[in-house]
């Protein structure tokens, strides 16, 4: 006789696991798990020594602020990373951006030392076709 199933036990759930087949040989390598294999590593392309790095890319935001989301959002789109300062948060990081920039509105947006503006500011630029080489470290 058999015991009856513990409470709380999905008992089709069991009966359907009992009836599956074991996977067939070599189904790993079908959905792609041979890319990890040790004997297949993988290639990574080779980077140009002379090449420059994209110049840093600093914003200036505070918490509650469209414009700097906007901002953010358009340069995620752009596969870019920046490092945020919340001057919101830091009254000595207000006073820097402020003798950076001379103003006093965020965002205030930064590539390498190169002052950029605003978010309608590195629109503007963008739409010029000025903020693609300021990334590359052609601009100034």
């Amino acid at each position: 006789m058999r015991a009856a199933p513990a409470r709380g036990v999905n008992t089709a759930l069991i009966r359907m696991a009992a009836t599956l087949r074991p996977a067939p040989a070599g189904w790993l390598s079908r959905v792609g798990a041979a890319q990890s294999d040790h004997r297949h590593p993988r290639k990574f392309p080779e980077t140009d020594l002379n090449e420059q790095a994209t110049p840093q890319i600093t914003m200036y935001t505070s918490a509650v602020c469209a414009y700097c989301v906007a901002a953010k959002n358009f340069l995620r789109s752009k596969g870019l990373d920046w490092s945020e300062v919340r001057v919101d948060l830091d009254a000595a990081e207000r006073e820097r951006m402020v003798a950076r920039a001379g103003r006093t509105s965020v965002p205030q947006i930064f590539v390498g030392d190169v002052h950029v503006g605003g978010y309608d500011d590195m629109m503007a630029l963008h739409r010029a076709g000025g903020f693609e080489p300021l990334l590359e470290g052609k601009g100034a």
